[in-house]
């Protein structure tokens, strides 16, 4: 009797230890992490779809959504990767990206990555059309002198994933009171900058780098006054391919394959290379 009663408890005792070990892995394998984060410079789906791409790479990340006019991206990870790496991996593409919040959700409920990229490439302004859109081509928003010289200076630019990117660069470019006019190539990630002999070409670079686009100066040249990208006294472009927008083909916004750019692109590139 003695022996049944050790019996039963032996059983009830690996039972209950059973169980135990059932409930711990069901909560570990049923539940997974999602981290909100605040994300800055997110001008394009291009964008989302960068940090997506990052992301995929990253042991530990299941998933991702994002609202692009609220700045969000919402993760889905493994506890074992931390939300403060994701947030240096999304700020090291030049998106800085805050944490809000943290916390547990059902494994049902999980984003999972798709085999194919879930953001396709556009800009959140409609700006991304077959003709180039907005920030694409020359832009011109001050006059420039009548006469004489003014300095162009070439930036080589990370980052520009559509033309809202050219279009926020020349927005605070042309804060500057001794800027005229810009040009942006999104194939070639160039933004040439027209402006006056009292502006470092430095302070251009630490201005486009600000917004998030790390842009290095490659050269500065003196073009014709007459040739700037700029503005008329009458607030007119001087040259009609000055406007926003124009001169991108069909093929998609300012491809930069002019004779004009191979010339540039051939000066100074291939002897940066070589240095």
């Amino acid at each position: 009797m003695e022996k049944m009663t050790q019996k039963k408890k032996t059983i009830a005792l690996l039972s209950s230890l059973l169980v135990s070990l059932f409930l711990v892995a069901q909560a570990h394998g049923a539940t997974v992490q999602r981290s909100n984060f605040i994300v800055e410079n997110l001008s394009c789906t291009s964008c989302l779809a960068t940090i997506e791409a990052e992301l995929k790479g990253v042991p530990g990340a299941l998933g991702m959504d994002a609202n692009l006019r609220q700045g969000r991206v919402v993760v889905d990870h493994l506890a074992s990767l931390d939300s403060e790496k994701i947030a240096a991996l999304i700020s090291g593409l030049g998106y800085p990206a805050t944490m809000e919040w943290t916390a547990t959700l059902p494994e049902q409920y999980t984003n999972r990555f798709a085999r194919e990229s879930s953001y396709r490439s556009g800009c959140s302004s409609g700006g991304c059309g077959s003709s180039g859109g907005a920030g694409a081509g020359p832009t011109a928003w001050k006059a420039a002198p009548a006469n004489g010289t003014v300095y162009r200076t070439t930036l080589q630019v990370r980052n520009l994933s559509c033309t809202s990117c050219l279009s926020n660069i020349g927005a605070e470019l042309s804060k500057l009171s001794e800027t005229y006019g810009m040009n942006g190539y999104l194939s070639r990630g160039i933004v040439l900058v027209d402006h006056a002999g009292t502006l470092e070409n430095s302070r251009i670079a630490a201005v486009i780098s600000g917004l998030g686009y790390p842009a290095r100066v490659v050269a500065t040249n003196e073009v014709p006054a007459q040739k700037a990208f700029a503005a008329s006294p009458d607030n007119n472009p001087a040259n009609p391919a000055a406007r926003s927008g124009r001169g991108c083909g069909s093929r998609g916004p300012c491809n930069a394959t002019s004779a004009s750019w191979q010339k540039l692109y051939q000066r100074y590139f291939t002897q940066t290379n070589a240095n």
